[in-house]
């Protein structure tokens, strides 16, 4: 199962996601992508065949074929119209929506909460470990993650909550708390992902390999270098609240012994190419041994390579999961 994402294609080149087919199922969010982006092709061409035929027709010079090319024209420039309206509508409403990402920061390339995160406050050096079922050094082993599965703590048993340490949280804690009630989500949540992604730093930013930028207290994803209004604590918080309750909503996948918070911080840690962290996993399932099917994020069989893969989404996720239980 693999999560990164695909190489860069003439596609790509344009601005348009390829869709994925890695692992068990397509990424649905660069399939999308390139859906909306074929059909706008589609009608381009559409419109330049009708107009050619319309001028065809005007050629003629005849009354009937006149009057069909106007016609043709007329509806041909409707349709343009419209669609294009259409486009217009969806720029103002979410932009976001003509890339397949749905307001999901978590799902583009770059890093977690507002796109594909790449988490930047977890550390270990992921690979491969032989005899382990494809785990990364990041990883338990299989036989640990059965016996955590099925354990009174959890999956998530005998964390440590270390990021609430030295995070100055009650600084911003009225605003996350009005934001927070606006949108109906736990305040808790924002406070321990806040110093998780920022250690409670309003000026904290990052750069991330894809060349898109993680700025402010929650670490908001943008393409653009930070500025003063993304790094203002009220603005940034307010998304990054908007971003998790977003994420809540798509998380609700249920599993035994896990965190119900877990599939929203799963989310905003991750992923790079449209992967789901909270969907079922393919690996880890009864017929291979687990006591019931695990998320992706929790299963240590084919996590995907590299340093940020889902073994440290585990991580993440986990210790988000413990301090919540320390506020």
């Amino acid at each position: 199962m693999e999560y990164r994402a695909l190489e860069p294609t003439t596609l790509s080149g344009l601005g348009v996601a390829a869709p994925s087919f890695t692992g068990t199922s397509a990424s649905f969010f660069a399939t999308t992508s390139f859906i909306y982006s074929f059909f706008f092709i589609a009608i381009v061409m559409a419109a330049f065949y009708g107009y050619t035929l319309a001028s065809i027709w005007r050629m003629q010079a005849s009354p009937e074929s006149i009057s069909k090319s106007n016609d043709k024209f007329k509806k041909v420039t409707l349709g343009l119209l419209g669609s294009f309206g259409l486009i217009l509508l969806i720029l103002t409403v979410n932009k976001d929506l003509l890339t397949g990402d749905i307001g999901l920061g978590d799902l583009k390339a770059g890093r977690g909460a507002n796109s594909a995160y790449i988490p930047q406050t977890t550390g270990g050096v992921a690979g491969t470990q032989s005899g382990s079922g494809g785990s990364s050094r990041a990883c338990e082993t299989k036989e640990a993650t059965i016996s955590r599965a099925t354990a009174s703590g959890g999956i998530c048993g005998g964390t440590a909550c270390r990021v609430l340490s030295g995070c100055n949280y009650r600084e911003y804690q009225s605003i996350i708390e009005r934001e927070s009630l606006a949108l109906g989500v736990n305040p808790k949540m924002i406070i321990v992902t806040m110093c998780k992604e920022s250690s409670g730093k309003k000026e904290a930013q990052n750069k991330n390999p894809n060349g898109t930028f993680d700025c402010g207290l929650m670490q908001i994803n943008q393409k653009e270098p930070c500025d003063q209004t993304i790094l203002n604590p009220a603005e940034n918080i307010k998304r990054g609240v908007a971003l998790m309750k977003q994420k809540i909503n798509f998380a609700t996948q249920i599993y035994p012994n896990i965190p119900a918070e877990a599939g929203a911080f799963a989310s905003y840690n991750c992923c790079a190419n449209g992967t789901i962290p909270h969907a079922p996993s393919g690996d880890c399932t009864v017929g291979n041994g687990f006591p019931f099917t695990l998320p992706k994020w929790a299963c240590p069989i084919n996590p995907g390579d590299g340093q940020y893969n889902m073994c440290t989404v585990k991580n993440y996720t986990c210790e988000l999961s413990a301090c919540l239980k320390e506020l």
